[in-house]
């Protein structure tokens, strides 16, 4: 089953391929342009959410465009909603500490299916979350 892991730094997709790539296969995207072309044949996406380490010139709006340096504390959330746009409706885990569940929920059912999980969940919920995904070939 093939995950494409976006985010910034590798720390998700090396804690991923170290204890669950026997099962997996993780694919790391770095930005909107990686994430579009890896969602390809992918069962589904886990993103983070901070992406302040990315060169400027990759961050993206929630269309795909380019955006400000402002835009890199939630990359996660808008490369989801470009690639939402893009009609990528690969089931999705976001890896975010909010502290509004308001607001989570909302995020949630507008780019569904996603779930938010704390970017310090642990390997086994995790895990049990990818084995529960569709498949779309089956699902068709």
């Amino acid at each position: 089953m093939k995950l494409v892991v976006c985010e910034d730094g590798n720390e998700y997709s090396e804690r991923f391929r170290r204890f669950l790539g026997e099962e997996f296969e993780f694919v790391r995207a770095a930005n909107f342009g990686e994430a579009l072309k890896a969602a390809a044949g992918a069962r589904g996406l886990l993103l983070d959410l901070d992406f302040r380490r990315t060169d400027p010139s990759l961050l993206v709006d929630e269309s795909g465009a380019p955006a400000s340096r402002a835009a890199a504390e939630v990359q996660g959330i808008l490369i989801l909603r470009a690639l939402r746009s893009r009609g990528v409706k690969l089931p999705a885990l976001l890896f975010a500490d909010l502290d509004d569940r308001e607001r989570a929920a909302r995020l949630e059912t507008e780019l569904a299916p996603l779930e938010i999980l704390s970017s310090s969940e642990g390997l086994p919920r995790i895990a049990d979350r990818l084995r529960k995904l569709p498949d779309e070939q089956r699902d068709r």
